[in-house]
């Protein structure tokens, strides 16, 4: 069965062609990997290698298993002594009681991710429409006959304007009811007790599932696949929630690896209505697009200054907007946050600060 070269929460949309067909929701994907891993390419070619057990192999497989089951007693026992002597420690400990256990949420399968851009951008009628915008429908029955040709104009033009946000109908993706909108004023969960959507998780082994420049528009990012063309994401995959449950803030206060003290510019990313993936990549771009002022730059190593040297002439020669090539910033441009980045600029997810004060850390690395 061939792979997608997209994730399992990304890739195709298919559209809704008629009012007349109740819409079926997209069977599981069989292959959950989000990007490509070496595999396992150890069987024998020729069919005449495999043979019976000789008796030789017997004698050294049953050695190994006599070793392997020794160092398993071993660690067993270690397990215990440890568990007997933490247990002795705890009693001279003070400890304090939590009255609210920590929170475990349920796991959340890549094709509700994309359960919820279907639901929030459908295409219908060929034309892609902000489904899950939050106004409020008319106090009118709405004749789906008229919605559906409301989209195009006459001479076929797209007008997605003329779509009723939120309208419901049996040919329409539905909402995933793991996702409701926050209420003002709720309290928000940890980010220990939320679960990141695929494009924001930080993996720790393989290849990020997308490709996003920090210091370019969110417009370029593509799927990080290995085909000679680039696959950009769909305004589906960018309105996906940011993580489950929705929260309606993100504070990213630090890069991981960065040598200096603290990070300079923390990151906030806020939506009341709950966070999209788009709100977390809008809102990194737009920070480290900003200008660097004379203070900040004086506050930088030797070190620090020559990286950003380089990094801000290598910026200058190449487009913001990579849909935009002519779009070039010029020797004239000034220096911007990115180029304290150095080379690395590109986004590798984020996780849970362990510092446990309810922020979070941005993972990056070079191109």
């Amino acid at each position: 069965m061939p792979v997608n070269p997209w994730p399992d929460n990304g890739g195709l949309y298919r559209g809704v062609e008629s009012f007349d067909t109740s819409w079926v929701a997209s069977p599981t994907p069989l292959q959950t990997l989000t990007y490509d891993l070496s595999h396992f390419d150890g069987y024998p070619w020729d069919e005449s290698l495999i043979h019976e057990e000789s008796a030789e192999e017997r004698k050294i497989r049953r050695r190994r298993e006599r070793a392997q089951n020794r160092e398993n007693r071993s660690d067993q026992r270690r397990a215990r002594c440890r568990t007997f002597w933490d247990s002795f420690k705890d009693l001279f400990r003070e400890t304090t009681i939590s009255l609210s256990p920590s929170l475990t949420m349920p796991f959340v399968p890549n094709e509700l991710w994309k359960a919820y851009g279907y639901w929030a951008r459908p295409v219908v009628n060929g034309v892609q429409v902000h489904n899950a915008t939050p106004r409020p429908l008319p106090g009118i029955t709405i004749d789906p006959d008229n919605v559906w040709n409301s989209l195009r104009g006459p001479n076929g033009t797209p007008h997605p304007e003329n779509w009723p946000a939120r309208f419901e109908h049996p040919a329409l993706p539905p909402r995933p009811l793991e996702w409701s909108t926050p209420r003002p004023g709720a309290s928000i969960p940890f980010p220990s007790d939320v679960q990141l959507n695929p494009y924001l998780q930080h993996r720790y082994i393989g290849p990020h599932p997308i490709c996003f420049d920090i210091g370019r528009v969110p417009g370029g990012i593509v799927y990080n696949t290995h085909e000679t063309t680039a696959i950009p994401l769909d305004p589906a995959d960018f309105a996906q929630p940011a993580t489950y449950p929705f929260v309606t803030h993100m504070h990213i206060v630090g890069v991981a690896d960065d040598p200096a003290p603290g990070f300079p510019w923390p990151i906030m990313v806020r939506n009341e209505q709950g966070i999209t993936c788009a709100d977390v990549f809008q809102t990194i771009a737009s920070n480290f697009q900003q200008y660097v002022t004379t203070d900040e730059y004086n506050s930088w190593s030797g070190r620090r200054r020559d990286l950003a040297a380089r990094a801000y002439h290598r910026r200058i020669r190449t487009p913001l907007d990579w849909n935009q090539p002519e779009d070039v910033p010029g020797p004239y441009d000034g220096l911007r946050r990115i180029d304290y980045m150095g080379d690395k600029v590109m986004f590798r997810g984020l996780e849970a600060s362990p510092l446990k004060d309810g922020t979070w850390l941005m993972f990056v690395g070079p191109p």
